[in-house]
């Protein structure tokens, strides 16, 4: 059962179908195209900079930022906008973490104290 939100904001259908009368066969909102694009021009960039030379169609290219683009997209909508995203990894990232450094106690059977019980 779908229930249709109350506000008139949440509503409206933020998604591009394709020019007038061709429609694409699938529904992705506005941000996705523009997300979609910097990974595609990133992962472009890094192929260029990168020593392997590849001479085939950008297949490969196509196919992994359609997926991170599917990825983020999961995460980034209009409650939670990409700005909030990056700035809460950022956070996770330089939170204060508790030092690794501690060693387990042992205990040794010299080192522990038995008392004895009185039964009765």
């Amino acid at each position: 059962m779908l229930i249709r939100p109350d506000d008139e904001v949440y509503r409206v259908d933020a998604v591009w179908l394709g020019p007038q009368g061709f429609t694409l066969p699938w529904a992705a909102r506005y941000s996705a195209y523009g997300i979609w694009v910097v990974l595609f021009v990133g992962v472009l960039l890094v192929e260029a900079v990168s020593p392997m030379r590849v001479s085939v169609p950008p297949v490969w290219e196509l196919v992994l930022t359609i997926l991170a683009t599917y990825a983020l997209t999961g995460v980034i909508d209009h409650d939670r906008p990409l700005v909030s995203v990056w700035e809460l990894l950022r956070a996770e990232f330089r939170a204060p973490r508790a030092p690794k450094n501690h060693r387990p106690m042992r205990l040794r059977a010299s080192s522990v104290s038995v008392r004895e019980r009185n039964v009765s």
